[in-house]
């Protein structure tokens, strides 16, 4: 919208009907895409996500992409759930301090996950889900992590929301450009992703027992869509049982 500089507009007569301004219409900006969501753990499964995501299911659990996380570790850390570990320059906290325990993830040296569109509504219920401190304070930038990676500090929380590049290995939508403007035929090889972190507890532990037939049906169900089974074998089965 193209307005006159207000020191250009006429002093106004109050017994006078005020001047029209010419005012241009120019096209709304297109909004900018939200992130899709890399899971990583039990939300591997579709199931799962139709069962959390109750606002808007046919969008939010569907699978849309194989991804990965170059240089990022999978774990299941002392609390029992899975976790993730940023690249050793992109660490806070007991991240820089615990790190170092948690092995490379596998030979390719990066966490594979799925992506999901999510829904607003869903994504504020997924929040719920992974305790997420949403009267946290604002990140306070002074580290090596950029405030748009790591918007707010952890808080209280179970985990934090991350916003990080992954490189898709696969698309399984056939019309990805619906999810992310501006994908072409090939589908684009780097997108921005949420990823949800626990800065906290980041040694290795055992898994919490009602945790793992969640995670034999999040990997059957994702190695079912393409998911790498190789990885899975190598770096998942070292912490969750088939059962």
């Amino acid at each position: 919208m193209h307005l006159k500089p207000l020191n250009d507009l006429p002093l106004l007569d109050p017994q006078k009907e005020p001047p029209a301004v010419s005012v241009s219409i120019t096209e709304t900006p297109t909004p900018a895409p939200r992130p899709l969501y890399f899971a990583y753990g039990s939300n591997l499964s579709p199931t799962q996500m139709r069962l959390r995501c109750t606002a808007n299911p046919a969008r939010s659990a569907k699978p849309l992409a194989i991804a990965r996380l170059d240089h990022w570790r999978w774990m299941i850390c002392q609390a029992g759930y899975a976790n993730v570990l940023p690249p050793a320059g992109l660490r806070v906290g007991q991240q820089v301090r615990d790190g170092e325990h948690v092995p490379v993830s596998g030979a390719q040296d990066a966490v594979f996950g799925v992506l999901y569109a999510m829904d607003p509504d869903d994504e504020f219920l997924l929040d719920g889900y992974e305790g997420v401190d949403h009267a946290a304070p604002g990140s306070r930038g002074s580290g090596p992590v950029p405030v748009e990676v790591r918007p707010r500090e952890q808080g209280v929380g179970d985990y934090n929301k991350w916003y990080v590049p992954a490189v898709v290995a696969r698309w399984l939508d056939e019309d990805p450009a619906r999810w992310v403007p501006g994908v072409g035929e090939s589908g684009a090889s780097v997108v921005t992703v949420l990823v949800y972190v626990d800065e906290n507890r980041v040694r290795l532990g055992p898994p919490k027992e009602e945790y793992i037939p969640r995670m034999n049906r999040a990997i059957r169900e994702a190695e079912a869509i393409g998911f790498p089974k190789e990885w899975a074998d190598e770096v998942m089965r070292k912490s969750i049982p088939l059962n």
